[in-house]
């Protein structure tokens, strides 16, 4: 049960307790977007941090002296 704000007086305990109502359609739909956010983030990184590794390797192997 939600307490609307404006029928208590906020100088009282439950008044001071009285928060906003957000609707949950807010709260599911703004954690929607936040996971595709993510995982679009993920998707763009993960390539980029993979050829940095690979591309690491190559240099690395590359400018090492082997005598055979």
């Amino acid at each position: 049960m939600v307490i609307d704000p404006e029928v208590i007086p906020p100088s009282s305990n439950k008044g001071s307790k009285a928060g906003k109502y957000f609707p949950k359609w807010t709260i599911y739909s703004s954690f929607g977007i936040g996971v595709l956010v993510l995982v679009g983030l993920i998707k763009t990184l993960l390539p980029l941090i993979g050829m940095a590794f690979l591309l690491a390797f190559v240099w690395s192997q590359s400018t090492t002296n082997r005598r055979y």
